[in-house]
């Protein structure tokens, strides 16, 4: 069986919460968000099993970058940034979060 890995407490200290849970536990669908005081607003949608992710990175009500992400194979965190890990050396996506957020996309 193949599914996203990662380490959800890495993921709790990056976003600061609890995910909010799309269906029961065990579908392995889960809602991340964090929002600063500038009014940026991060979420990330991650369905484990079906090895997708979407990020959206928006300013109060507008969106600013959204993509969404097939073929995940792993999520890594350093504390300060995730590195989200396609299969087949597709594109990798860092999503920044301290000292600010950011967006970056490796292996273009």
């Amino acid at each position: 069986m193949m599914f996203i890995q990662y380490d959800e407490y890495e993921l709790l200290e990056l976003f600061e919460s609890e995910p909010i849970l799309i269906a029961e536990k065990e579908a392995g669908m889960f809602i991340y968000s964090l929002s600063n005081a500038l009014g940026f607003k991060l979420v990330m949608s991650l369905s484990v099993y079906e090895n997708q992710c979407n990020v959206s990175l928006s300013y109060v009500d507008d969106i600013i970058f959204d993509i969404q992400l097939s073929n995940v194979k792993s999520m890594k965190s350093d504390g300060k940034q995730i590195r989200i890990n396609r299969k087949e050396n597709k594109i990798d996506v860092i999503i920044g979060f301290k000292p600010n957020f950011s967006l970056r996309i490796d292996n273009i």
